[in-house]
């Protein structure tokens, strides 16, 4: 059940993402997403996030893959050392928009 959602909520957040795609393919802008962990899965390498975007809340989920930087208090960590309710800030190239370049959480939470 947990594995469903969290492919629901990467497919939400690749739709996000795939309507910005022509836009993203000619800037190859660095962005950022700040927000709460929702769902976390090492094995499958996600990470969904609730983002505020405006007045509105939504969910932003992100692959991670092997190239990814995971940080904690400033160390290199890794997945695993992130948890649900966590504040992490999850960075990603335009251009390559399903992709984590970089995942920070935020010290304190």
């Amino acid at each position: 059940m947990k594995r469903s959602v969290m492919v629901v909520c990467v497919m939400v957040a690749a739709a996000f993402f795939l309507t910005n795609a022509a836009t993203a393919a000619q800037t190859g802008k660095m962005e950022t997403e700040t927000g709460k962990v929702t769902s976390v899965d090492p094995q499958g390498k996600a990470i969904t996030i609730s983002a505020k975007a405006g007045k509105e809340t939504m969910d932003v989920g992100a692959v991670v893959d092997n190239d990814t930087v995971v940080k904690v208090k400033g160390k290199t960590a890794t997945l695993r050392d992130i948890r649900v309710g966590d504040t992490v800030t999850v960075r990603y190239l335009k251009s390559d928009n399903l992709y984590a370049k970089e995942i920070t959480k935020r010290h304190g939470s």
